[in-house]
């Protein structure tokens, strides 16, 4: 697990804000641009603050702007995307995780593109011309807005950014043609598979996971090959979310890959396909020697249900590990639930009974306790670098 750039103003002018990463604002002149009956006391104090010395004021008053949806303060917020300074996490109270695990830091410059990703369909045009930015910082964060509004004019611009000189542009590029439902970024996702940078890979390989179309298999399953395992893991997620077999043989090839994520990844990806051609791989799998593998193995098998997983998923409810054992119960009682077996416990022993289900009937004194626990392990955004939980966005 899931994981920048803007428009140009020209009323700013600088001296002596390179210590803190931004130029001099010159704030009089942005907040002369609208009367004081357009643009409130608070909004105009802040996009003040947007200058400030200070680079958690600058991110707290980005916060805020964004909040507030201040269209006056677009400009603004397009010249602070290039701040990199790092800024302790929570900002305005709350702690955001957009770029996912491990997120303790945000900076002014990705705050300020939270804010214009709020502010919505006024920032596209500021946004894309900020994908020309001479600073690479807010290319980046210009593509990462982009892919937070979800407006048609970023699509080709984001395209573009596919192919800019620094590999984070191209990341964040790919990462919001992920969240475009747009069938025109299969094809540049599919070649930034090829990208000489492992990040970029990666998250090209995560975006084409949220893309139904098909031309997309034969390059995840080359990625399958990638010599870094982030790559490697993230095209199985990717191959599991898409409904084709020709995925299945390198799927349970990677079943057998060096790195225990690849091989976790795989086995999840393998119970989303509705055939039992890898039930034989996956029975291995529950041999692993990663704990994750193995529960993995043990809900894919539940989804395929085959009566040669019923033994060796029975002998996994003597594993050493809680969570493979709890994933092997699982699956069992899924297959009971589908064959109509029951089991129930009655006076503390377990009984597997086949039990006929009249949904016309309404039993409900009965003295029996039935004990089956279903809980699908499904993985719907398994370690994406970049990642964005909406409601954090949506203040």
């Amino acid at each position: 697990m899931r994981i920048l750039s803007f428009a140009a103003a020209t009323i700013f002018c600088g001296v002596g804000c390179a210590f803190y990463g931004v130029e001099t604002l010159d704030t009089n002149s942005l907040v002369q641009q609208q009367s004081a009956n357009e643009i409130s006391s608070d909004t105009q104090a802040n996009i003040q603050k947007l200058a400030s010395a200070d680079a958690r004021e600058r991110t707290e008053a980005a916060c805020r702007l964004g909040k507030a949806r201040a269209v006056a303060a677009i400009p603004g917020l397009i010249h602070l995307l290039n701040d990199d300074t790092p800024v302790e996490q929570p900002v305005c109270e709350e702690k955001g995780n957009w770029r996912g695990r491990g997120m303790d830091k945000t900076t002014p410059g990705e705050m300020a593109a939270v804010a214009l990703s709020q502010i919505g369909h006024e920032a596209v045009e500021p946004l894309i011309a900020a994908l020309r930015s001479s600073a690479w910082q807010a290319r980046a964060n210009a593509a990462f807005a982009l892919g937070l509004i979800h407006d048609d004019r970023g699509i080709e611009p984001l395209i573009s950014a596919t192919r800019d000189p620094e590999a984070r542009v191209r990341e964040k590029a790919s990462w919001s043609l992920g969240l475009v439902g747009d069938d025109r970024a299969v094809g540049p996702l599919s070649v930034a598979l090829k990208d000489a940078d492992a990040r970029v890979r990666s998250q090209a390989a995560w975006a084409l996971g949220l893309k139904g179309d098909e031309r997309s298999v034969e390059p995840l399953i080359l990625a399958l090959r990638d010599q870094n395992e982030d790559v490697q893991s993230q095209a199985a997620w990717a191959l599991g979310l898409k409904g084709d077999d020709r995925a299945i043989e390198p799927l349970t090839i990677a079943l057998t890959a060096s790195h225990e994520e690849v091989r976790s990844q795989a086995a999840w990806a393998l119970g989303l396909k509705g055939n039992s051609n890898a039930v034989a791989a996956l029975i291995l799998a529950l041999r692993d020697p990663n704990a994750e593998v193995r529960s993995q193995a043990a809900w894919a098998l539940g989804l395929k249900g085959d009566a040669h997983s019923v033994e060796p998923l029975r002998n996994a409810l003597n594993d050493p590990d809680a969570n493979v054992r709890k994933q092997a119960r699982w699956a069992l009682d899924l297959r009971d639930l589908k064959s109509g077996n029951r089991r129930v416990k009655i006076k503390n022993r377990d009984i597997d009974v086949k039990v006929h289900v009249d949904p016309k009937v309404k039993v409900e004194d009965a003295d029996v306790d039935v004990d089956v626990h279903v809980e699908p392990k499904v993985k719907v955004e398994p370690k994406v670098k970049v990642k964005v939980k909406s409601e954090k966005l949506s203040h």
